[in-house]
């Protein structure tokens, strides 16, 4: 018969073996976990690689807020370089067309074109053309399951945010392809601000030249034309500076931006983590301008207003009310 003394020694044999079991199962739920954000971070290169490399076209319902749009892409690469066309398929006939020479709006409500010769981005709302490095210290990536879009089967992508100054993100990859099928964005209670959803995707074998022609000529409109050169642009001799950033953030371009009914260009500065971006406008206030000061909010886009010294400084940004009131406040001249 076992003594006090043998069954204390038992159960605390049971007890380490207990906690040395429960140490491997962390342990190997946390290679698991690395394994798989890995895996999803490569996932993600092949998205941004197959969004630029594929010919491709497809009908997308774009959500923000309460505003409904339904879309059609058309995307081809070729020996001309990458050209694609976005057309509104509902309301007013907007399109953007973009190829090796920049990015073309046409406004015929406004009667205006714009014209970006810099054509650094695709043309699908959202920040997912790329995958830069480094986004590890402000995101966590992992699989959420497998689900089916557009007819075809996808792999669902999580992307969490590590502090309070960004969105997240529930992305549906298709399988075959690694073209974005789905897209999320993700408040921090997990509330969809704004969703990209394909009803229809395509990889024909060739897209011919009509196919990306405008139907909608802009004769006879005003246009509008940035240099796209992202080179430093003072605005009246007025240098500013941002005090204050997210962590991750940087200034990707600053440049002076030719938009529409404006006596003088605005000055647009970038900023960006590689996934969200925050954009600061600054433009001197006529006596007649009305001023925008304090918060506004359309869907997943806030906005943020304040009066410098006579100047309208706006922050505008796909990120939480907190970002865009703390960039605000701290934007000021040097």
């Amino acid at each position: 018969m076992p003594t006090d003394k043998t069954a204390g020694a038992r159960s605390g044999g049971l007890l380490w073996r207990l906690v040395s079991v429960l140490t491997l199962i962390l342990l190997s739920l946390a290679a698991y976990a690395a394994e798989s954000s890995q895996v999803a971070r490569q996932w993600l290169t092949k998205m941004g690689e197959a969004s630029r490399a594929l010919t491709y076209e497809g009908t997308f319902v774009y959500r923000q807020g309460t505003q409904l749009e339904t879309m059609r892409i058309i995307h081809r690469m070729g020996a001309d370089g990458e050209r694609e066309r976005l057309v509104s398929m509902n309301g007013v006939a907007r399109e953007v067309l973009r190829d090796k020479t920049g990015v073309t709006c046409i406004l015929p409500d406004n009667h205006s074109v714009v014209v970006d010769k810099s054509g650094r981005n695709g043309l699908l709302p959202g920040p997912f053309n790329d995958y830069p490095e480094g986004l590890d210290d402000y995101y966590t990536f992992s699989f959420a399951g497998d689900d089916r879009v557009a007819d075809r089967p996808a792999r669902i992508i999580e992307i969490k945010p590590r502090d309070e100054y960004r969105y997240g993100y529930r992305l549906w990859l298709d399988e075959k392809t690694k073209l974005l099928l789905k897209s999320e964005l993700l408040d921090d209670g997990g509330k969809v601000l704004e969703q990209i959803l394909f009803t229809s995707m395509n990889l024909p074998d060739a897209i011919s030249d009509e196919m990306l022609e405008p139907a909608v000529s802009g004769e006879g409109f005003s246009w509008f034309t940035s240099d796209g050169s992202g080179t430093p642009v003072e605005t009246e001799g007025v240098d500013w500076e941002v005090a204050w950033l997210p962590e991750g953030f940087t200034l990707t371009s600053q440049e002076a931006d030719p938009l529409p009914k404006r006596l003088a260009p605005v000055q647009h500065m970038l900023f960006t983590d590689g996934l969200a971006s925050v954009s600061l406008y600054i433009e001197g206030l006529a006596a007649d301008k009305e001023q925008f000061e304090g918060f506004s909010q359309i869907g997943a886009m806030n906005a943020y207003g304040v009066v410098v010294d006579n100047y309208q400084v706006t922050v505008v940004g796909e990120v939480p009310k907190v970002t865009v009131d703390r960039v605000g406040a701290a934007v000021r001249r040097r």
